[in-house]
């Protein structure tokens, strides 16, 4: 059935860029790489196995649990060739994450890579939902009742036997869980028409073409991955994942493949830039480099327009909810006096952006406001904390940032931090309540206080620190505990026992006399030994 017959929707123009790019590269990942064909006939057969075998279709989520592998591409396509909306899990999470995002999801289907098939049984185990398991490389896995999909059952089918057409721009895309302030991973639904809203404005900074070669950084669970899978495979680009925890052979990387997009969260160029690997021309192919996910300084966009001097750097900017990035501003380097903080710049044609108080009113100063075609149209199944954080004003509905900024004439929006207690670390966005519930509930306090470090002031967060009034637990088993239910960077680096704990004149928790507590400061000291 030909996929053509669609209004926009990710499969469908996918599919119809794979049948005019055939030939060409679509996919490298760990020395292996898949022609847009094999990309698009090993996704049909996985889509074909999907929607004949489990019923999947519009309206079913497939989550998708593996590294950064072929596996894991190739599943995200055959899961839009399906109509159906993928999460992606991730394999550095605790099982115990994973479940939670399985479960408050509702997932029909679970596609999991070899690595990772002895973990499905505890992943899947309890899942009223979960109907489907799907082994791409092979395999079933022991132990699990649910309905199983091996590698034959999954194999490749001809290009023209693409997804039925029955999805549409109206549908949900991907569905992905970002750190909630009430203990829980809160569901963020992106719909074909934010997607391609996201698109159409980044293409009027940016013009990717089928002779590009875009570099994929993060992990799939990272909405900053949509802008490389996307807006490669619908320019027919070629697509080029680096390993996990291989940030500083980045540089090397373009160089050798001849890199010539770039788009990684700030301090990733900082780690490079603090370990000397950021040389003069050392990266000559680049032609876009874009830096979003956190405040990016003036001094690391001047360190990368002299190893990139061929390439435009532009600061994006947006949250998950509003289609990985809502506003640019291209950094013109040779300053001599860089600035602290690298504007947010103008939103995308067609986008808003407003500063309003708390309580609706348009003013110079205040919280980040995003409406317009990319914003999502609530959290997923929260009406409550959909009613939160977006509102209606001037016949538009906006969504509530959290962000606080000015605007100015020449450079449009300026990042001036936080209107909440949620913080970036290592450009992760983090509900620091999150962390606090968790640390409440393992250490058996009444009263715990969650700070974000970084290793210089003005630096992005590297990590976080709890204080804990007179826990009943120790800190190396609440740590231990912690790891089970928290990812990596969202475990604290102390959990810091305190037998009182300061309060300001409103009779909240007094954070900033926290950061000058002694610990803290040793805390910041740790990781440049």
């Amino acid at each position: 059935m030909e996929a053509d017959c669609l209004p926009k929707d990710l499969g469908s123009t996918l599919i119809g860029l794979a049948r005019r790019n055939r030939q060409s590269t679509a996919l490298w990942s760990r020395g292996a790489q898949l022609s847009y064909e094999e990309l698009f006939e090993r996704a049909s057969g996985i889509a074909q196995a999907l929607v004949e075998n489990g019923g999947v279709g519009p309206g079913k989520r497939v989550a998708i649990l593996s590294d950064r592998t072929l596996t894991a591409y190739v599943s995200i396509v055959a899961t839009l060739l399906a109509g159906a909306t993928y999460v992606p899990l991730n394999p550095r999470f605790p099982i115990q994450r994973n479940r939670q995002i399985l479960q408050e999801s509702g997932a029909f289907a679970l596609l999991c890579d070899e690595r990772h098939r002895a973990l499905i049984g505890e992943v899947v185990e309890g899942l009223p939902s979960l109907e489907l398991v799907g082994f791409p490389e092979g395999g079933i896995a022991e132990g699990v009742t649910l309905k199983q999909l091996g590698a034959e059952a999954l194999s490749p089918r001809p290009l023209d036997l693409s997804a039925p057409c029955e999805s549409a721009s109206g549908d949900f895309a991907y569905l992905f869980f970002t750190s909630g302030s009430t203990g829980k991973p809160k569901g963020v639904p992106i719909s074909h028409a934010n997607v391609f809203a996201y698109l159409d404005g980044i293409r009027t900074i940016c013009n990717i073409g089928p002779s590009d070669r875009l570099l994929q950084l993060v992990d799939l669970t990272f909405d900053l991955s949509v802008h490389d899978m996307f807006l490669c495979w619908t320019s027919g680009a070629c697509l080029y994942s680096v390993p996990e925890n291989a940030v500083l052979l980045c540089t090397r990387f373009v160089s050798e493949h001849d890199i010539t997009a770039w788009l990684s969260v700030p301090s990733t160029a900082g780690l490079i830039k603090q370990a000397g690997l950021l040389e003069p021309s050392s990266m000559p192919t680049l032609r876009h480099t874009f830096f979003c996910g956190e405040a990016l300084t003036g001094t690391v966009a001047e360190a990368w327009a002299e190893a990139a001097p061929n390439s435009h750097i532009t600061n994006i900017y947006g949250p998950t909810e509003a289609t990985v990035a809502f506003s640019a501003f291209q950094y013109v380097p040779g300053r001599k006096d860089p600035p602290a903080v690298v504007p947010l710049g103008e939103p995308f044609p067609g986008q808003h952006m407003a500063l309003f108080s708390e309580t609706g009113e348009k003013q110079d100063f205040g919280e980040i406001c995003l409406a317009g075609s990319q914003v999502m149209e609530g959290y997923w199944q929260d009406p409550e904390l959909t009613a939160r954080r977006m509102f209606d004003a001037d016949g538009r509905r906006w969504y509530r940032t959290g962000d606080l900024g000015r605007y100015d004439v020449g450079e449009g929006f300026l990042y001036s931090g936080r209107a909440d207690h949620q913080v970036k670390i290592r450009g992760y966005r983090v509900e620091l309540q999150e962390i606090e519930h968790v640390v409440r509930e393992e250490a058996r306090s009444d009263l715990v206080a969650v700070l974000p470090w970084s290793q210089k002031p003005g630096e992005p967060a590297m990590g976080c620190a709890a204080f804990a009034l007179n826990p009943l637990q120790d800190e190396i088993t609440t740590l231990q505990a912690c790891r089970a239910r928290l990812p990596e960077y969202m475990v604290p680096t102390r959990i810091l026992a305190v037998t009182d704990m300061p309060f300001n004149a409103n009779g909240k928790v007094d954070y900033v006399a926290l950061r000058s507590h002694p610990m803290m400061a040793r805390i910041m000291e740790r990781p440049r030994r």
